[in-house]
């Protein structure tokens, strides 16, 4: 896939601030506005919302997910009409929300419960589209990290998956050689809080005690970071760099033996058009469990001039039984009569996984600027991984850094 970088986006987002909707209600006939991230699962649906409703175009853009998090930002905070219908995950719904950019969808899902089989979505999927109880998007896949290793591999060096951390790094140093890697980690743009989710709840107490201070930066955060800096000697080179994509084709391409991966790319490890080791390719929950869980959906801008309703169909219309049922492969499915089906779950070998993992799962902090605190707290923790800061000295000065961040937001008292 081509990459954006940072001047493609504060370009796109000049080409959105330019447009002739800007200020005015759209007419009818001007295509609805989507941004959003890509992987195969949102393409997907991203395709489907093109021909949703006929008569009613759509026009999408999709990039890799910081990308598309920054050019929504930068809409948002000019009030940037011109952007009607966007990506947004479990993780970034509280934040938007919180800030009055979303349209609240409780008086539009009322309505239209009857019509869409709404109460067929997983309430656990709509909690991840909710803030402050109020749903703010549509659910188009819960998503979860795997542990995924070469099976092959595995049984010629007679090892198990890891339970623990150190198991995990002394499995990629055993598995590392110059043919491959012994692990692929993705540290870069949004990436980080996601992929160091499991060691700092297994090895250490997680982000943040139950006042929001700041406690990845104690003696056992400071564990789990040097286990992962411990991890990273076996990483294919460039992981500070690499995301989604990359670390997908490292795996598809045997590049790398082991690493966490979503659960919307497990399709592709059996792809032909694609992959190099089909059939090779095993999942098992993360070590430890507590792994990352994530609700990606789409929301209605609240600053969009287009009819709600009609966004809202359009929404709901993407996310039809048919549909779900038709993307089974590319995404856990937000429809239960979807989820549970016995023909979805023989068809798709890694669904007894992704249900195991679901279960083992943990949803990262429900703090509307836990983005901005990851964002701050994450790059300090890159920093130690790959040897610019010692390990207790990023941790503390991401501390302080977040906590100052609270301060400001008012939570506590200065």
């Amino acid at each position: 896939m081509i990459e954006i970088d940072r001047r493609s986006v504060l370009a796109g987002s000049a080409a959105l601030l330019a447009s002739p909707a800007l200020g005015r209600g759209a007419r009818a006939d001007e295509p609805v506005q989507l941004i959003s991230h890509r992987y195969p699962a949102l393409e997907f649906y991203a395709e489907k919302l093109r021909s949703a409703l006929p008569g009613t175009p759509v026009n999408t853009r999709l990039m890799p997910s910081g990308e598309a998090a920054t050019l929504e930002r930068i809409a948002f905070s000019a009030g940037d009409s011109s952007m009607d219908l966007l990506w947004a995950n479990s993780t970034m719904i509280p934040g938007y929300a919180k800030s009055g950019w979303l349209e609240p969808l409780d008086d539009l899902w009322a309505k239209h419960r009857e019509e869409f089989a709404l109460d067929d979505i997983s309430p656990t999927s709509i909690k991840g589209c909710s803030y402050d109880g109020h749903i703010f998007a549509m659910p188009i896949t819960t998503n979860t990290l795997l542990y995924a290793y070469r099976d092959d591999l595995f049984q010629e060096h007679k090892l198990t998956p890891p339970k623990t951390w150190d198991e995990a790094v002394e499995i990629a140093r055993t598995l590392n050689s110059p043919r491959r890697n012994g692990v692929t980690i993705s540290l870069k743009w949004d990436m980080p809080p996601y992929e160091l989710h499991s060691v700092l709840n297994n090895v250490g107490d997680g982000w943040f005690n139950r006042d929001w201070h700041p406690s990845f930066n104690d003696a056992k955060g400071v564990a789990a970071i040097e286990t992962y800096k411990r991890l990273a000697q076996y990483a294919v080179p460039g992981f500070s760099a690499q995301a989604n994509d990359e670390s997908t084709v490292n795996f598809s391409q045997d590049v790398a033996a082991t690493g966490q991966q979503w659960a919307t790319r497990c399709a592709s490890m059996d792809d032909p058009a694609k992959s190099r080791v089909i059939g090779k390719i095993q999942w098992a929950v993360p070590p430890g469990g507590k792994q990352a869980i994530v609700t990606d959906a789409y929301a209605i801008s609240k600053a969009s001039k287009r009819d709600k309703d009609t966004l809202f169909r359009l929404l709901a219309t993407a996310l039809s039984d048919q549909n779900q049922r038709a993307g089974a492969a590319l995404s856990v499915p937000t429809r239960r009569a979807v989820l549970g089906d016995p023909a979805i779950q023989a068809k798709y070998r890694w669904y007894p996984t992704v249900a195991r993992c679901l279960d083992a799962a943990e949803p990262m902090p429900a703090l509307p600027e836990f983005s901005e605190t990851a964002e701050l707290s994450t790059k300090r923790m890159v920093q130690a991984i790959v040897g610019q800061m010692p390990v207790k000295e990023a941790l503390d000065t991401a501390a302080g850094e977040v906590t100052e961040l609270l301060k400001r937001r008012g939570y506590f008292k200065v």
